[in-house]
């Protein structure tokens, strides 16, 4: 019997245009994968190989890598991670805004687990370390379709600790520090936090500077959704800047822009990046990200003052039940999306509301004409019903001007990124997703920012999608097509692109990305998921 040859590589992509991710013009150059690996890149390839794919008249660029991404909260009920990877998203830095749901407290395993809930996840909060969740996520249930490199919340590591109230005092800031060394030797990439709601919004400066001073012994990074982005940007800039200078830290900060109409004077923003670009000059390893639509998601919550939050989302929906209450709530939520209190509900849809399903998707208008009342009655109404879930409640904003999203996307601190989750088009994520973010946002960016608008070149939005953010994040091996280079790739099919409204909610998968491989395995292969699972979890380096 004759001996069985194998193949000399496993996969070739044959004949298509290659953007390597490092900003260097397009070229043609067949691409040969083998182990998982990248072995080859020229042009008339000759090798014999398991399959062969021709891409001629394709893109092959490296597989996106989302720099600011909330998948943690919906990986567990979308581990094939369909809406991202058909978008060509290999790689989500996730965990940010101080939102994560470990570690976690046994008081708070009933939220968390309600929580998981509305974005799919059927099964019990078991853990309680952050490593045991990484366990769940990466080495039980299958794996996930995409790799995924993780911060810890900062708001999470509250819970944990017990924290309670404004500033924690010493003995807090302890065992917060304790879990955060947990979490780091786990191979977390930092701590991120979140400081215009929840929890994160009652931490000092002091409790910041105090918990991040263990990063630098980690070599770990600081990202912040800092704690203004209107009237007082400047302030929450520079108390982002203060922490990390303090502790001689990398740091990123989170969807650097202001909200339209909300007090910010003109230059604001022009200032914030010049004192980045400042610090950099000085030393400081710090850039900042952007997300691809003048619209975002929000917590609900954040609307809320302090005083009506204190005493835990339970005794919130009982307040909320007093007219008198409500009166004064009306003229003390001028904070986070101002604009609300100028009456600008237009701007506003509730995306994400478990105890509410029938309203997702509408605008606050929209509600309020369904029930008989106004807008911020329709509002109350929805968290209190939403009760001790009502951190779950998610909103989608009509945030920025489309002139404010293109002069941050194509500024040369900003790395690219959607500020979503991945989410597919069944199930209960499918109902909470109602908007192209979830489904074209990364194809977004090529279809309008550059195809379209020419807010930057091809080759200049591939290497923000790519190599930029690998090197923010230490990705080693990653976000460039080059030899050695770990095979994650995605083919794109431009005039597909180019054809799309990807301002429209398609209610389908984005189309235009025909081919994804992930660690050198085809997951994506003539537009149909395969169903494979070949993410890795990617530990800090």
């Amino acid at each position: 019997m004759p001996a069985v040859i194998a193949p000399a590589v496993d996969l070739v992509l044959l004949g298509g245009k290659l953007v390597d991710g490092t900003g260097a013009p397009a070229r043609v150059a067949d691409v040969a994968v083998k182990d998982g690996r990248v072995v080859a890149v020229e042009s008339g390839l000759r090798a014999e190989a398991g399959q062969r794919i021709d891409v001629t008249g394709l893109t092959v660029a490296p597989g996106f890598i989302d720099s600011h991404s909330h998948s943690d909260w919906s990986v567990l009920g979308n581990r094939d991670a369909q809406s991202t990877i058909r978008q060509g998203v290999t790689t989500e830095v996730v965990g940010n805004c101080g939102v994560t749901y470990a570690p976690v407290s046994p008081a708070g395993v009933d939220a968390a687990r309600n929580a998981l809930g509305a974005y799919g996840y059927e099964g019990e909060v078991t853990w309680r370390r952050f490593a045991d969740l990484l366990d769940v996520v990466h080495r039980h249930g299958g794996g996930t379709s995409q790799n995924l490199a993780w911060f810890v919340g900062h708001t999470a590591l509250r819970d944990a600790a017990e924290v309670r109230g404004t500033g924690a005092d010493a003995d807090g800031i302890t065992r917060m520090v304790r879990h955060l060394e947990e979490a780091m030797d786990a191979g977390a990439l930092g701590m991120s936090s979140g400081l215009e709601y929840g929890s994160g919004r009652d931490a000092t400066t002091d409790e910041l500077t105090g918990v991040a001073a263990a990063l630098s012994r980690y070599d770990g990074i600081y990202a912040s959704h800092i704690r203004n982005r209107d009237a007082h940007l400047l302030d929450a800039v520079d108390e982002f800047l203060a922490i990390a200078r303090h502790n001689n830290l990398r740091a990123q900060l989170s969807h650097l822009n202001v909200r339209h109409d909300t007090g910010a004077s003109p230059d604001a923003w022009h200032e914030a990046v010049g004192r980045l670009a400042a610090e950099r000059k000085a030393g400081m390893d710090v850039l900042a990200d952007m997300t691809p639509y003048p619209h975002g998601i929000g917590l609900a919550t954040g609307l809320l003052p302090g005083w009506i939050l204190a005493d835990g989302p339970a005794q919130t929906a009982r307040l909320l039940d007093d007219a008198e209450v409500r009166g004064r709530l009306r003229g003390d939520c001028d904070r986070y999306w101002r604009f609300v209190h100028k009456g600008q509900w237009d701007r506003v849809v509730l995306a994400t509301s478990p105890a509410t399903p029938e309203l997702e998707g509408l605008s606050f208008p929209q509600i309020a004409e369904r029930r008989g009342q106004d807008c911020w009655d329709a509002f109350f109404d929805v968290l209190q019903t939403a009760g001790a879930d009502m951190h779950a409640v998610q909103l989608m904003g009509r945030l920025f001007t489309p002139e404010h999203v293109a002069e941050a996307i194509a500024h040369p601190l900003f790395c690219l990124g959607v500020d979503g989750f991945t989410s597919r088009t069944d199930g209960p994520l499918a109902e909470r997703t109602r908007h192209p973010l979830f489904f074209t946002g990364h194809t977004h960016y090529i279809a309008h920012h550059v195809l379209q608008a020419g807010t930057l070149t091809l080759e200049e939005a591939v290497r923000k999608m790519t190599s930029m953010v690998a090197d923010r994040f230490a990705l080693h091996g990653r976000g460039r097509v080059q030899v050695g280079a770990h095979a994650d790739l995605a083919v794109l099919d431009l005039k597909a692109l180019a054809a799309q409204d990807t301002f429209d909610f398609p209610g389908r998968y984005a189309a235009g990305v025909p081919h994804v491989i992930v660690n050198g395995r085809l997951v994506v292969h003539d537009g149909q998921h395969l169903g494979t699972r070949a993410g890795h979890y990617l530990p800090r380096s």
